[in-house]
């Protein structure tokens, strides 16, 4: 199967309803994603949580100062 582009707002709306526990492969078919795709998406989600859901400490956050300077 060829890799197409998947819109960023298709990807949102199927991560939102399969996350809500519905069945999968209906949403699948709604929205004509393949499994391998869907679980790719899982994949980088679940990878993200350590960092979404870390403790932060509250307050403003400082930049790099590589950041922060214009480059030229």
């Amino acid at each position: 199967m060829p890799r197409r582009k998947i819109d960023l707002d298709i990807k949102v709306e199927f991560m939102r309803e399969s996350l809500h526990l519905v069945d999968l492969k209906t949403l699948l078919r709604k929205y004509d994603i393949s499994e391998r795709t869907a679980y790719n998406w899982y994949r980088e989600v679940l990878d993200a949580l350590p960092g979404i859901l870390a403790d932060e400490q509250p307050g403003r956050k400082s930049q790099d100062k590589a950041e922060s300077s214009p480059l030229f």
